[in-house]
């Protein structure tokens, strides 16, 4: 396979994953301010925090004056100069499979250029108010048939592989950089003491993940912080945890040549879930430990590019 073909299927696996879990996360954010108003005139659990999450903040105020609802969300689906809006994740996922339609089931294709079709259509008119739910469960379910398309449809071979290492790649992206951003201020005790309604914003991590029930079935029925983020980082059975995502990729990478280096740090990665002291670090350097995991995934992303995609 061509490297420049290997690198679309790998940044679609990647960009559509990005549009499922930034409508998700706006979803879950919006019924949870809906239901916890006191949390909006809170600077770490308001609508800016969603712009922190995806990592745009400065972009963000070059932009927008104000960090209200409509600014948010306006810069979060529809804003063309933020890369990781809704448009533009798959407004990207569309060129990258453009040029290699012939790989791919037609049915896929078409699925995709609709579901584009749907968010630009959107992002041109505007949503109404009280269309937003309806707007963000359908972004959601369409980009689940995807998935469930591709994977009913498509050849178990390199294709798919690259597609299965960026779309997990990118789900474990997600999930640190929401654990990064909400569980370190929930971890904290204010003087009052812990964060009103705690044990709901640890319930809304799970949701931003789609985890609630497979948390309380497989994990425990009470919402606790140490349990959900043990959950998020080693289980083995979600296929949204850290740990699951790596394993998917190190399964990919199995499968295809000069993997040694890759390999080694996905399982560096590993190791590192695997031994950390989850209940020191929910008391101290809880932020620095997500950190240093989004940039070692960083380094997992540069390793895979200079050794698959680089044109030599």
């Amino acid at each position: 396979m061509l490297s420049r073909v290997a690198e679309n299927i790998y940044w679609m696996g990647r960009n559509l994953e990005r549009v499922e879990n930034g409508a998700r996360l706006i979803s879950v954010t919006k019924t949870m301010l809906l239901d916890l108003p006191i949390c909006r005139a809170h600077p770490h659990f308001g609508w800016e925090q969603l712009v922190t999450i995806t990592g745009n903040s400065e972009l963000f105020h070059s932009l927008c004056q104000q960090s209200n609802e409509s600014s948010v969300l306006a810069f979060l689906i529809s804003q063309p100069d933020n890369h990781s809006s809704l448009l533009s994740s798959i407004t990207y996922a569309r060129n990258n499979l453009r040029t290699i339609r012939d790989i791919f089931p037609r049915e896929f294709w078409e699925s995709l250029n609709q579901l584009y079709l749907y968010i630009r259509e959107y992002a041109d008119n505007g949503i109404e108010t009280g269309h937003w739910d309806r707007f963000l469960r359908v972004v959601i379910r369409k980009c689940q048939e995807l998935i469930g398309l591709l994977t009913g449809t498509l050849s178990r071979g390199t294709a798919f592989d690259f597609f299965r290492i960026g779309q997990h790649l990118e789900r474990a992206d997600m999930t640190t950089r929401i654990l990064d951003v909400r569980s370190s201020y929930l971890a904290l005790h204010t003087s009052d003491g812990p964060f009103p309604f705690a044990q709901i914003q640890w319930l809304n991590l799970l949701r931003c993940v789609s985890g609630e029930q497979m948390y309380r079935r497989q994990i425990n029925p009470r919402i606790t912080d140490i349990d959900v983020l043990s959950f998020l980082l080693r289980d083995r059975l979600f296929p949204r945890t850290f740990y699951y995502c790596m394993h998917e990729i190190a399964l990919a990478l199995t499968t295809m040549v000069n993997s040694t280096h890759p390999l080694e740090h996905v399982e560096q990665l590993k190791q590192m879930i695997e031994e950390s002291d989850l209940s020191l670090l929910m008391q101290h350097g809880l932020s620095k430990f997500m950190d240093d995991l989004q940039l070692a995934l960083g380094q997992l992303h540069q390793q895979i590019a200079t050794t698959y995609f680089s044109r030599r």
